[in-house]
């Protein structure tokens, strides 16, 4: 089973990419990020390097020292994008390329005030999963080709900059009523785990390792709601082992946020209808916790293989619920799962191929065909698996996979020969 990915120009026989590093100005007026992509690359043997991209405006590529590379953007594709390629000279482990987003970035979302709970200040946050971190940055587009990132974010006064890393200290832009926010992510993440907002935020610390950001206007309510977050993240501990990400702090989005959630690592998004005023919606959290292990620490090498991702975050969201809620709880979750994964078999086709786990999808586009097989499907599979060798089997197992395959990506093949290695 090949791992060549169909949703990807990047060639890692051409160099990988080992680090990223964004400067980036964020214009709400034109509806731009503007700046700079600083890639590591591993040494190169010279040529091409190519990149994903989508809708970005290249304006340079430049070695360290200034000195200027020739590049060229090809044909745009519905799917992929645009391929970058640049031509390296031998022994390149750096480039910087200067360029802007376009106001139909695909990962980025653009909100006036009216769609803030606050309603007087505009509000950015990006969505970078399956393919669209292509269309915030120059970069190797696939899970595959994790990256470790920092960022210099700019953003205009009051507002405030979070992103999916650590943060650092903020200072005075260049410019006058602005700041620049900075941020570090020192473990490899696939590129879809990039993730930015910028807002008029602030927050509120919930135990050690958990804070809570979000407008004013939604702070004291989402501090209560999430308040045991903290128990939520030791529970998980015990059953998977250490959390790695350092923090599990979260972003409750604003009211126009159109998705449940996003796990990404250091910040998840929230959507604020979870805040149910009596804690009754927590339990819906859990998921995202999961994929702190199962997809983030582990992850599927490209979108064919996603039921790695979800089918074992499925199952690690019940195991978790299970001793938050007790086991009545998980058997109505799994009897609603199985109704949606019956729906999906409806509306493909029973002998559809996008009903199976492994499913081609060149040419393809991901979010076309996103649907809840590989979530309930997947943890079907999971499921069957720890009943066949019994719990506390499965459970050394599954630590075992997740330590060997800590920040790394893998595909249904590899998956399986260690499976018949291990069990």
């Amino acid at each position: 089973m090949a791992t060549v990915d169909p949703h990807s120009y990047a060639d890692p026989d051409q160099g990988r990419t080992t680090r990223v590093a964004l400067k980036l100005d964020v214009d709400f007026e034109s509806r731009r990020l503007v700046g700079t992509a600083t890639l590591g690359l591993d040494a190169t043997s010279g040529g091409h390097l190519d990149l994903d991209t989508r809708d970005l405006d290249i304006q340079k590529v430049e070695l360290g020292d200034g000195t200027a590379l020739k590049f060229e953007l090809g044909d745009k594709d519905a799917v992929l994008g645009q391929k970058l390629r640049v031509m390296v000279p031998d022994g390149t482990d750096e480039i910087t390329i200067t360029y802007r987003t376009s106001p139909e970035a695909s990962a980025l979302q653009w909100l006036e005030p009216a769609n803030t709970a606050g309603k007087k200040h505009p509000y950015l946050f990006s969505q970078c999963q399956a393919i669209h971190a292509r269309s915030m940055a120059p970069l190797q587009d696939s899970p595959r080709c994790r990256i470790p990132y920092t960022a210099e974010i700019t953003v205009p006064d009051p507002l405030v900059a979070v992103m999916s890393a650590a943060p650092g200290e903020s200072r005075k832009g260049v410019k006058a009523e602005t700041t620049t926010w900075s941020f570090e992510m020192p473990q490899a993440i696939p590129p879809y785990l990039l993730a930015l907002a910028v807002g008029n935020l602030v927050s509120e610390d919930l135990g050690p390792r958990s804070r809570v950001y979000t407008e004013p206007e939604m702070l004291k309510a989402s501090a209560w709601e999430f308040a045991t977050i903290d128990d939520m993240l030791r529970k998980a501990e015990e059953l998977f082992g250490e959390y790695r990400w350092g923090r599990f702090d979260f972003l409750v989005m604003p009211p126009a946020f159109p998705y449940g959630g996003m796990e990404n690592p250091r910040l998840t998004f929230l959507t604020p209808s979870l805040i149910a005023g009596d804690r009754s919606l927590v339990e819906v959290l859990a998921h995202e916790l999961a994929h702190s292990w199962t997809g983030n620490l582990v992850t599927n090498a490209t979108n064919e293989h996603f039921w790695l991702n979800e089918g074992f975050t499925v199952w690690a969201e019940r195991r978790i619920n299970e001793v938050l809620e007790g086991e009545e709880a998980v058997a109505l979750s799994s009897a609603l799962g199985r109704e949606a994964l019956q729906g999906e078999i409806d509306r493909f086709g029973a002998d559809s191929k996008y009903t199976a786990l492994y499913n081609e999808q060149a040419g393809v586009d991901p979010d076309d065909v996103y649907s809840q097989v590989p979530y309930e499907k997947g943890c079907l599979f999971v499921t069957l698996m720890e009943k066949t060798v019994g719990r506390e089997k499965f459970d050394h197992f599954l630590r075992d996979y997740m330590d060997t395959f800590q920040f790394r990506s893998l595909d249904t093949e590899e998956f399986l020969d260690f499976l018949e290695l291990k069990l």
